[in-house]
């Protein structure tokens, strides 16, 4: 993976966790580190923000192992701090980017 593509893909986190933040009532949003970057691979492949249609893609389309790894998590993690306020937890094995408003 070159790294405008890893820099493109990044930039579609920061824009997928825009849109769940502004289409949602709760003040605070909590969603799987997996579960997010499998929503930017997908709006970043059909080049959309529409979250109705990324969820329905999401079981069909699979971002490659290169990116599965914690090493891109942890830049994700790091985008996603410097960006918005958030806290990272670990629950029952899996990683959650807990958003606040």
């Amino acid at each position: 993976m070159t790294d405008s593509e890893r820099d493109g893909l990044l930039e579609h986190v920061v824009l997928i966790s825009r849109e769940i933040l502004k289409n949602t009532k709760s003040r605070v949003v909590s969603i799987k580190l997996r579960t997010l970057l499998r929503y930017a691979y997908v709006a970043y492949r059909q080049r959309t923000t529409d979250l109705g249609s990324i969820r329905g893609l999401v079981p069909r389309v699979r971002p490659p192992s290169r990116l599965c790894n914690q090493y891109f998590y942890r830049e994700m993690e790091r985008v996603l701090k410097n960006n918005f306020n958030v806290r990272i937890e670990n629950r029952r094995q899996f990683r959650y980017v807990v958003f606040y408003k």
